[in-house]
């Protein structure tokens, strides 16, 4: 991993440096001097041509393009000129102007073809105002222009002429301009995006707020991608005030810090330094309120001071993602990476601005890699996130599904709830149910010649025998009563007397087996009453159990022991008799009334004698 980053550091390097170089890609173009630039031996099919090299500012030659302004200041007001030597037959020209800072007026041959803004010779005239533009120059049968261009600067920290006048055909002017219309868009569009999904990523899982901050910066990076170099917010708006524009530039990308220093901070917890991220957040904010509200004088005041805490923050996200790195973090890499390669287009960017070297702007190719980047590693962080939440969830699947086996999913149902951790003391539910109890006959003179293995597993094996007789016949069992079980039928009760009957036919045949084995067979007593009762949880908080409470249990289990007293195998109360809905199909013979313990009134307790009719 560090081979391969050290190796990508090295390239961008190279690369960015190649660029750097003041002449890269200019030595077969031509260049002013002296005032005058000769174009009488290039032809246009060779392209457009930069019009680079020394102009005349106020009668003193001058480098243009150049971050010096006039004479050195950003503010004040001069003018620049060039005279331009033309080849033959040039027809149909056109100038691309780039952003001037922050006012001129362009003449050819003193014949005034485009003005931007209010040229003022003093602070109190002017009005500032910059986009780039596509200006049409009269150049039919010349052979010769001037170009006199009046600039003044009074609002902006930097002035004059400090990005390269292209000179060419009218197409080949439109195709570039276009070109760079449409890049700016894709980048806003891109980044605009991208900034929606990560946010909306955070909405809609809102326990990490890195995406969110992520999200944040993107946007704030989009909107000053439309307010500057192409400026297509101006192409939309075209009346906006370009203090407006101005202040917009700077307010969003201090604001685009501050949620990157929180994107850091959140990313990487355990890594990053909080009064850092503190300092720069306040940094960042005090800066974004003096763009938005202070004279714009401060922007300009403040902006080196910024910038540096810019730097600062990035050497420092750096080193913070740096010991992500060694510790392993996901996507650490891909963050170095894309936050080498942006620093490195910032501080290019920065020191463009602040001395002259002719290079082309980087910032925005720099910022796009890295918002790429950054994308990764959110969405790397999204599915290592995703990852654990499957790991958990098929945990906790495993683990609902474990629980079944002690509480009844049937339970869940009833007290409205979809999963057993929804389950609270106290929860319940009232319903009309059949109660249905069996119970192994003289199970204790049976123990007495078993071992406890041997007793456990002969229970398992018979109740393993009438555990899925119940839920074929859509009834669940409650609870296990050590030699017997206790099981809810909420459909019709006739579901319960068929298991009744089912099981008889099981227990037969499994006494054949028994008795074939040398065995003793077996004998169960069945107890079934039908009539209301509460399903609900009781106990205390660390220790809880479903039950049901109800005399229709207390009957119920008197029912089974009755089996006992008149020596039959399976007792059903008159109530669940009466609420048969195919009656004729079961064979019941009344036994007696009995009075069931807290009852009054006794009860009718008939014996399902055989099988289905």
């Amino acid at each position: 991993m560090f081979t391969s980053i050290r190796n990508t550091i090295v390239l961008m390097i190279f690369f960015f440096c190649s660029l750097c170089s003041p002449h890269s890609g200019q030595s077969q173009s031509p260049r002013a001097f002296d005032g005058t630039m000769d174009l009488g031996d290039w032809s246009w099919d060779q392209g457009t041509v930069s019009l680079d090299g020394e102009w005349t500012l106020d009668g003193i030659p001058w480098e243009v393009p150049s971050t010096k302004g006039f004479h050195g200041t950003p503010m004040g007001y001069g003018i620049y000129r060039l005279k331009i030597k033309l080849p033959k037959n040039s027809t149909h020209l056109a100038l691309l102007s780039p952003l001037i800072g922050t006012a001129f007026s362009l003449s050819v041959d003193e014949e005034i073809i485009a003005k931007e803004g209010k040229v003022s010779s003093s602070a109190e005239g002017g009005s500032p105002s910059y986009r780039p533009r596509v200006i049409l120059i009269p150049a039919n049968g010349k052979t010769e222009l001037d170009l006199k261009m009046e600039v003044s600067n009074w609002d902006d920290q930097f002035g004059g002429i400090y990005y390269s006048l292209a000179l060419g055909n009218i197409e080949q002017i439109q195709t570039i301009r276009t070109q760079a219309v449409v890049w700016e868009a894709f980048l806003f569009g891109a980044i605009f995006l991208m900034g929606l999904y990560h946010c909306g990523s955070f909405f809609f899982r809102s326990q990490n707020r890195a995406p969110l901050w992520f999200g944040v910066f993107c946007l704030m990076i989009s909107f000053r991608s439309t307010l500057y170099s192409e400026t297509l917010f101006l192409e939309i708006f075209p009346d906006v005030s370009w203090y407006f524009v101005i202040r917009g530039v700077y307010a969003t990308m201090a604001l685009a810090l501050v949620s990157f220093a929180a994107f850091v901070d959140r990313l990487y917890p355990k890594h990053s330094y909080r009064p850092a991220t503190f300092l720069t957040v306040f940094g960042g904010i005090t800066y974004a309120i003096v763009n938005l509200f202070a004279p714009i004088v401060w922007t300009t005041t403040l902006l080196v001071p910024f910038q540096l805490l810019l730097l600062s923050f990035g050497i420092y996200s750096l080193i913070t993602v740096g010991r992500a790195l060694l510790h392993k973090e996901p996507g650490a890499g891909l963050f170095v990476g894309g936050t080498f390669l942006f620093l490195l287009t910032v501080f290019l960017d920065i020191v463009k601005s602040h001395f002259f070297w002719n290079l082309p702007s980087l910032v925005n190719i720099g910022t796009l890699v890295f918002l790429l980047a950054q994308s990764l590693v959110v969405a790397r962080l999204f599915a290592n996130a995703f990852a654990t939440s499957e790991m958990h969830s098929a945990a906790l699947e495993k683990i609902n599904s474990s629980l079944e086996r002690f509480i009844p999913r049937e339970v869940l149902g009833f007290l409205n709830k979809t999963s057993i951790t929804e389950i609270v003391l106290g929860d319940f539910s009232e319903m009309k149910m059949t109660v249905f109890f069996l119970d192994i006959r003289n199970f204790t003179g049976l123990s007495e010649s078993m071992s406890p293995k041997e007793n456990f597993k002969f229970i398992n094996s018979f109740l393993k025998l009438f555990g899925p007789i119940i839920r074929d016949h859509n009834g669940f069992v409650d609870k296990y009563l050590g030699d017997g079980m206790m099981a809810l039928f909420p459909g019709p009760p006739d579901e319960s007397l068929a298991a009744a009957i089912a099981m008889r036919q099981a227990l037969k045949e499994y006494n054949d087996g028994r008795v074939r084995g040398g065995y003793q067979a077996i004998e169960f007593g069945i107890g079934i009453h039908t009539g209301p009762l509460m399903l609900g949880t009781i106990g205390e908080n660390r220790r809880m159990d479903s039950t049901v409470i109800s005399d229709t249990v207390n009957a119920a289990s008197r029912l089974e022991g009755l089996t006992k007293k008149y020596s039959v195998d399976i007792l059903v109360s008159g109530a669940t008799l009466d609420h048969l809905e195919h009656p004729e199909v079961f064979h019941t013979k009344f036994v007696a009334e009995e009075t069931v313990k807290g009852k009054i009134r006794p009860i009718e307790v008939f014996q399902l004698t055989h099988e289905f009719s």
